[in-house]
């Protein structure tokens, strides 16, 4: 156990290490990092940790947590810091680009999304935008992908130029990212660790440690080219298996998938200067 409890101690220090950083950036003291910490121990006590057959209580929760009665009952019941309409695993102008790569209607004979009119009753920007945006206009989600880089106007024409929503100048939307993604990454390794071999989800990494800044450079296109084109197979498979389940029932389960790739670089050994 003492050994568990060293290794988890290590490993847990290497994940809040990139967290830190980014809340030390943006204000985010020890003490509100630590309220946020004491509310996840007591969520997760409530949702993950009964006993079957009983109902979790407060008590119990103080136990598994350490926390005193008083403050698991203070916590239960303060509201998550973001609103529930942010916690989607994609927000709406990455819905209309996914609408835009996979819907038939939007695309050319070979499958390339289609450059779009602003307006019309067929294949156009405001059809798309009905479909897949819902309540949003056509204008703000239209200001947002010019924004970011992902749609050109050219000849009265809006053109796609990137398949996927990558807000570049949009740190909020680039926090809210990091909340997703690093929470999907982190369940399937409590997964992995948590059951056994045979229903362990797919977790695979290639890591060299020892590479040249040039090599390195050269693996970063080629592995983001790669990564992209196989997303977005992945991808056009999903949106095809959406469509032909849409019209389930709504007491059916519904289950969140998806895969997720990431690149990475760190410095072993700091270059020294002669």
């Amino acid at each position: 156990m003492n050994d568990i409890k060293q290794i988890l101690a290590a490993a847990t220090l290497k994940i809040l290490h990139p967290v830190v950083r980014v809340l030390l950036k943006h204000g985010i003291s020890h003490t509100e990092f630590s309220e946020l910490a004491r509310k996840a121990y007591v969520d997760v006590a409530f949702k993950d940790f009964r006993i079957e057959g009983r109902k979790q209580t407060v008590s119990r929760v103080a136990v598994l947590t350490g926390l005193s009665r008083k403050e698991v009952v203070r916590l239960q019941y303060i509201a998550d810091t973001a609103p529930l309409a942010e916690k989607g695993p994609l927000n709406r102008a990455a819905r209309v680009i996914t609408g835009w790569t996979v819907d038939p209607e939007f695309r050319d004979a070979q499958g390339q999304p289609l450059p779009l009119p602003s307006i019309g009753d067929g294949a156009s920007f405001a059809t798309l935008i009905k479909r897949y945006s819902g309540d949003i206009t056509a204008g703000a989600i239209l200001d947002e992908l010019v924004h970011v880089g992902a749609v050109e106007l050219k000849d009265e024409l809006l053109f796609l130029r990137t398949q996927a929503y990558v807000p570049r100048n949009s740190e909020l939307e680039k926090l809210k990212i990091m909340g997703i993604c690093a929470a999907d990454f982190l369940n399937t390794i409590e997964h992995n660790v948590s059951t056994s071999d045979d229903d362990a989800r797919f977790q695979r990494a290639v890591i060299y440690p020892d590479l040249s800044r040039e090599v390195v450079d050269e693996f970063k296109v080629l592995s983001a080219e790669k990564a992209n084109a196989l997303l977005l197979e992945l991808n056009q498979w999903l949106a095809e298996k959406a469509r032909a389940t849409a019209k389930r029932p709504l007491f059916s389960a519904r289950i969140k998938t998806g895969l997720g790739i990431y690149y990475f670089e760190d410095n072993i050994v700091e270059d020294k200067k002669q």
